[in-house]
């Protein structure tokens, strides 16, 4: 995956409830295949699967599951609780970005147990580790769940590993999704669809015009990302839009390994070039430490990130106060009746609430439910991915998490071409240790006047 980050300008920081879930919760469901760690959903309680895995049932509360009725409708046959569908997840369980996966795996197991208490499908998750983004790893990993676990859905992460997997996901019809690493290189490709914004790309016109807005003398500009994320954004899409929107340019623009903890050389040479702001594409615990070396650097203009993780905060500590982002962000203090059903799920579950990629992956579930429906109410096979893809294609827009208010769920939209999504998006700053959204921004056409991007 490529974990999507939150920029920051100059001031704020965003923190999250900690997820305090132990590791052993996942290396207790491992099972050694190959070499490669594969985990099954696992847990007391549980409803038993036809492909081995379970389904733990036993902290959904019983009012989840007619509240989910409600909203997407009623369960039994209808529903799809004769349809038994093997999923795989592709995450990092280990290495750098083990936050993410287990962020990531507790939200698909919390929708497979309360669509479960609601009548719905069963949802087998098998889980494989790409260890923070090894793409050898990734790639003997999804061929393991394909021919050990029958999978015939995936939800992948990280952009290098699910590019990588592009041809396993044609070749095998594997209907995938990815909320936290979509890029370039997955775009409009068959059976893969991105459930997030492009990291980097589709935020930083947005990002940079509040920038502009906000700090009007700033002219020059310095960039700090990866090779695994928001290439275009800080090679090509940055650069563009920073120059139209202020006629100055990109003094620095810096690349590092994933996974960095120690920026010096990075910060000399930011230093030497005196910029006016920073805009890094980096993410994960990564932007935690660049951003602290760099205040404790005396480095004092604006950084502007692309995501947030209470992992980076912790890491950055204080310094993380004048950090903003700009992103495609999910608030769970949102009052859309959906998303009150999975906070409490969530904080029942697993004893924290819940944050940005937990929320993406638990929607991917709901996404396939909802499929499954329209495709049994057309007297169609539940478990045939390519009529799956076909009811999508048909009709793209799904409930969501993101948007709605007290009384409706929020709406995402799919794009049948190039499958990827449209989401709300937003810059936002940190006050008293939670996400305050400061700005409204939206995705433009390349080569649009970038002052359009901020609503």
């Amino acid at each position: 995956m490529s974990n999507r980050r939150q920029p920051t300008g100059v001031p704020s920081v965003l923190s999250f409830p900690s997820v305090d879930l132990s590791r052993r919760r996942f290396l207790s469901g491992t099972a050694a295949v190959g070499g490669l760690a594969v985990l099954t959903a696992c847990g007391g309680g549980t409803t038993s699967s036809g492909s081995g895995a379970t389904i733990d049932t036993s902290k959904v509360d019983p009012g989840a599951g007619k509240a989910l009725q409600a909203i997407f409708g009623p369960g039994g046959k209808a529903g799809g609780s004769e349809v038994t569908l093997s999923a795989g997840m592709l995450l990092a369980i280990t290495g750098q970005g083990s936050f993410f996966g287990k962020v990531m795996s507790q939200g698909a197991k919390l929708a497979a147990a309360q669509i479960q208490s609601a009548q719905g499908i069963t949802y087998d998750v098998h889980i494989a580790d790409h260890k923070s983004g090894d793409v050898p790893t990734a790639l003997t990993g999804t061929r393991q769940l394909i021919t050990q676990n029958n999978i015939k859905i995936l939800q992948t992460s990280y952009g290098a590993p699910s590019e990588a997997i592009v041809p396993l996901i044609a070749q095998n019809k594997l209907l995938s999704f990815n909320g936290g690493g979509s890029s370039p290189g997955q775009v409009g490709k068959a059976f893969l669809w991105q459930t997030r914004m492009i990291f980097g790309d589709d935020p930083a016109p947005g990002a940079l015009a509040w920038i502009a807005k906000t700090f009007p003398s700033a002219k020059k500009l310095a960039i700090v990302g990866t090779k695994e994320n928001g290439v275009a954004g800080a090679k090509t899409i940055g650069p563009a839009v920073w120059n139209q929107l202020t006629g100055g340019s990109v003094v620095a623009n810096e690349q590092h390994d994933v996974g960095a903890t120690e920026f010096s050389s990075i910060i000399a040479r930011i230093k030497s070039a005196s910029p006016d702001a920073i805009l890094t594409f980096s993410f994960g615990d990564d932007v935690g430490y660049l951003v602290k070396q760099l205040r404790e650097a005396n480095v004092k203009v604006p950084i502007m990130g692309i995501e947030f993780t209470e992992q980076a905060a912790k890491v950055a500590g204080a310094t993380y106060d004048t950090y903003n982002f700009a992103t495609d962000f999910y608030d769970p203090k949102n009052p859309n009746p959906w998303n009150k059903v999975f906070v409490a799920g969530h904080n029942a579950m697993w004893g924290a609430a819940p944050e940005y990629y937990g929320a993406n992956y638990y929607e991917e579930v709901f996404f396939v439910w909802e499929l499954v429906r329209r495709v049994l109410a057309n007297g169609g096979d539940g478990t045939d991915t390519t009529a799956l893809q076909a009811a999508l294609e048909k009709n793209p827009t799904f409930k969501s998490l993101y948007g709605g208010d007290e009384k409706t769920t929020g709406e995402v939209k799919f794009n049948p071409t190039d499958h990827t999504i449209s989401k709300p998006m937003g810059v936002f700053k940190v006050a008293g240790g939670q996400p305050v959204k400061i700005a409204d921004i939206v995705k433009i056409a390349a080569g649009s006047d970038p002052t359009k991007a901020l609503v």
